[in-house]
């Protein structure tokens, strides 16, 4: 039995045809919708947070080292407040707790008065960037970078809180992230199979669409990359670069043009990038890399060739990786212009692009297939 196939999801006033694949038959990987730059959170994706013991590890580990007597800001603090209640453990003075979405934001009252800590935190509902403070706070915490380091907003929403909510030279955990790119061999990481949406993620896709009100080429993660070596050995086709750094604790600059060179390590059929997340909690950090260790934050796929292109070791992508601000000033949109050099041959150029709430559907030849006509 082919692995894909074309089932119906459901958009804004309508039903549009979705690449599907049989989950039971256990596909390399699959493919899931980038989630975190939208307001869709359910209880699946907060466990599914709360179960990525590296992530929670290295903020469970700096939230305590920093909040004692400070004051803090805890920046989408969500149903749990894990790390508002963290640092009132911890022993810090106040705690101001921030959650833009109501339900979370009730549930997250409920959790901290349960655990006696309604005195010192409080909890705002609304976005950081339109709420005040009574005082400028010494600390900052969130937990909103995305799959990309700041497709969740967190470059602008926290060069905000720079300038607005916490004192001079206060403190944000974390203290730095970085977005990654490498070569990627599609056909090799799916195993020859057609990648797809596993029907228990449709809800996702459709959640997103309605949250921007239509459908549109939506931002796609590769599930599957992280969890084996196998399939990265033979999917990876250079070494990983950073782009968009993220400089919490510094030089905060959310938009940007990088320059980057990928060096292709092995043979194959380039067809696009993987791109991650590098995070440092803490300045003294090893960081979390999301290309190369299971993670919540799944890597991005960036398609750029239909079929692939063939490549060898030696050969060059050389790129520019764009962030600029969407129009509703949080969430950035990325686009990326390379070209490919291969030995004997005319340079390639190559173009992706991935908006927050783009006008664009079926745009791509990448978007075609996964949102087939009907």
């Amino acid at each position: 039995m082919p692995n894909s196939y074309v089932s119906e999801l459901a958009a804004p006033g309508r039903t549009i045809p979705v690449r599907a694949c049989h989950y039971e038959s256990n596909p390399p990987v699959m493919l899931f919708p980038s989630v975190g730059e939208y307001p869709v959170y359910d209880d699946f994706v907060y466990d599914m947070m709360l179960k990525d013991e590296d992530r929670v590890g290295r903020y469970a580990a700096a939230v305590p080292r920093y909040a004692p007597g400070r004051t803090v800001l805890d920046i989408g603090t969500g149903q749990d407040a894990v790390w508002a209640l963290a640092a009132a453990r911890a022993g810090a003075r106040h705690v101001w707790a921030v959650e833009v979405m109501p339900k979370p934001a009730e549930i997250a009252r409920k959790v901290i008065e349960e655990a006696g800590f309604a005195d010192r935190i409080t909890v705002i509902e609304g976005l950081s960037t339109e709420i005040e403070l009574p005082e400028r706070v010494d600390m900052c915490v969130s937990e909103i970078i995305g799959t990309l380091g700041g497709s969740e907003g967190a470059g602008s929403v926290l060069r905000d809180a720079r300038e607005r909510l916490v004192k001079p030279h206060g403190l944000f955990i974390p203290h730095r992230s970085a977005t990654t790119a490498v070569a990627l061999d599609l056909g090799s990481a799916t195993g020859g199979e057609p990648p797809g949406f596993p029907p228990a993620v449709f809800r996702f896709v459709e959640n997103v669409f309605a949250a921007v009100g239509r459908p549109f080429d939506l931002r796609v993660c590769l599930a599957g990359l992280q969890e084996s070596p196998e399939v990265r050995e033979r999917s990876y086709l250079s070494d990983a670069v950073e782009v968009e750094p993220l400089e919490f604790n510094g030089d905060l600059r959310p938009e940007g043009v990088d320059r980057a060179e990928l060096t292709f390590t092995r043979p194959g059929h380039f067809s696009g990038l993987a791109l991650g997340v590098r995070l440092w909690a803490a300045e003294d950090d090893v960081p979390i890399d999301s290309l190369q260790n299971w993670s919540t934050w799944t890597p991005v796929y960036a398609p750029l060739s239909e079929t692939g292109l063939p490549v060898q070791p030696g050969d060059r992508f050389t790129f520019e990786f764009t962030t600029t601000m969407s129009d509703d000033g949080v969430h950035p949109d990325y686009a990326l212009t390379g070209e490919l050099h291969r030995d004997g041959g005319p340079a390639v150029p190559l173009r992706w692009r991935s908006a927050h709430h783009p006008e664009s559907f079926r745009e791509t030849p990448f978007h075609r297939w996964v949102f087939p006509e009907a």
